[in-house]
């Protein structure tokens, strides 16, 4: 009776957070004034290819816009391919039926998202019955402060590609874990790992590689009892790198050209006594000394045109960056304190001097001023700002406390090691990729952010399982994640 009286208690506050988690989505995206994140004029790379657009005069930036309307002056023939796509979809098909075939409410974004963002959660609550019920409940609780709030609900209801990756990284850690963790992985257990990994790769062209350095876990079987044969696990690892490759190549290639020349230009040259030196180190023209201060979005520049953005790619591309960072490592830890300073700021998308750009959460019609942020449900973000906002350096110190924390408090159970090593090298790689563009900073880090926040989550349930856990149960429970 007493492990019939447990399952019902720890069934009983699952179900309590799963409606702690609906409630506070639903009121953010559904109960007037809804939020949603202002279009930074990169929507239309989803919305073009099925000729969606703004319903009025789009207001970029400033406020968000839950009108769209389909007509052909709005397509545009755009390559990118996203998993976002498996929103959109079935989003329009909800909007069709029950609001209108000729004008998308972006709520059915919400809706669709709020779906995957919520199976997330009840895998992760499943997975979260090897452990301790003092654990469990601490990682509930803080999964839901971190990821509840207005600095990342929002997006659920817009068509940025950052989404499909947010909503993808939580299944696909849960599923790391399990393939790591547990003693026995059954078949399900792969294919549902991959499917969320294949979303992942499939999200944005500068999130596939989070996927890609996921894909270990698929093969350190480490003498365990039961474990998916090896064609499945390669199918599995195939349609990750597959996944990766179609998003990274259907990304124009004028686009890194975009990316470095911001990176060079507004950023790193400003910086030097002798611009002209350092360019000249590179195949780029002298004549391009002009555009110092510059960044891919000025006007008056030559990459506005795209067969120049095609001839500086192959000028100046991310490897030649890469390479330009390794002969000049006190720029690039300057370049690495520039970005810190932006991500460390409350969702900011780029800053311009002192002058900080945000994307507001509302519509026009609400009359708030231009780039007003929600901070509903935010005192774990507000409690961040305070405390590290303006200052990369303690941003810095903050990110390493959190991963050394992750592992002085994990647990001693087999596999726990690989686990946090994954997870530290997709941080690497998450804040690494952004260096390699020159604005939007903030908002590129944005994935970086709910993964750090997410590893403090995990130290947070790693103390408090050492402190009750164990004195519950006990000795050590060296099987409870494996079980």
């Amino acid at each position: 009776m007493g492990g019939v009286s447990s399952t019902a208690r720890r069934t009983a506050i699952d179900w309590s957070f799963r409606g702690i988690l609906i409630g506070l989505v639903t009121f953010q995206l559904f109960v007037p004034p809804v939020l949603s994140v202002a279009d930074n004029n990169d929507f239309q790379k989803l919305t073009g290819r099925w000729c969606l657009g703004h319903s009025a005069q789009p207001v970029l930036f400033d406020y968000t816009d839950m009108r769209w309307t389909f007509s052909p002056k709005n397509c545009v023939p755009w390559t990118f391919r996203s998993s976002a796509e498996l929103a959109l979809v079935p989003a329009m098909g909800l909007n069709r039926v029950f609001t209108s075939p000729v004008v998308f409410d972006l709520r059915w974004m919400g809706v669709v998202y709020t779906t995957f963002f919520f199976a997330g959660f009840v895998w992760l609550q499943r997975s979260l019955r090897a452990v301790s019920p003092p654990a469990s409940v601490a990682a509930q609780a803080g999964f839901v402060a971190v990821t509840c709030s207005a600095v990342y609900i929002p997006s659920l209801s817009t068509f940025s590609f950052d989404t499909a990756a947010l909503v993808a990284l939580v299944p696909a850690l849960v599923g790391i874990a399990l393939l790591l963790l547990r003693a026995e992985v059954p078949t399900r257990t792969v294919l549902l790992t991959a499917a969320a990994l294949v979303t992942l790769a499939l999200s944005k062209n500068q999130h596939s590689l989070l996927a890609l350095v996921a894909i270990p876990a698929f093969w350190l079987r480490r003498d365990r009892r039961r474990f998916p044969p090896v064609w499945m696990r390669a199918c599995a690892t195939a349609a990750i790198v597959a996944g990766a490759g179609i998003t990274i190549h259907s990304v124009p290639a004028g686009f890194q050209g975009q990316a470095t020349f911001s990176a060079l230009f507004y950023r790193i040259l400003p910086g030097v006594s002798n611009p002209a030196a350092y360019l000249a180190e590179t195949r780029i023209p002298p004549s391009y000394i002009a555009f110092v201060g510059k960044h891919a979005f000025s006007p008056d520049i030559p990459i506005t045109d795209f067969d120049e953005q095609l001839r500086f790619a192959r000028w100046f591309g991310p490897s030649d960056l890469a390479a330009f960072f390794l002969r000049h490592p006190k720029i690039a830890w300057r370049m690495l304190m520039i970005h810190l300073d932006e991500g460390s700021l409350d969702r900011v998308r780029m800053k311009t001097g002192a002058v900080v750009h945000r994307l507001g959460n509302y519509e026009r019609s609400t009359g708030k001023p231009p780039q007003t942020l929600s901070h509903f449900f935010c005192f774990w973000p507000d409690l961040k700002h305070h405390v590290i906002a303006g200052r990369p350096l303690v941003y810095l110190l903050y990110i390493l406390g959190v991963v050394a924390a992750a592992w002085m408090l994990a647990p001693d159970v087999s596999g726990m090691r690989l686990l946090l090593g994954i997870v530290t090298a997709m941080l690497v790689v998450s804040l690494a990729v952004v260096m390699v563009d020159g604005v939007d900073s903030g908002r590129h880090l944005m994935i970086f952010n709910f993964l750090l926040d997410l590893v403090a989550v995990s130290a947070a349930a790693f103390a408090v399982d050492r402190r009750w856990g164990e004195k519950r149960h006990g000795e050590p429970r060296k099987s409870d994640a494996a079980s």
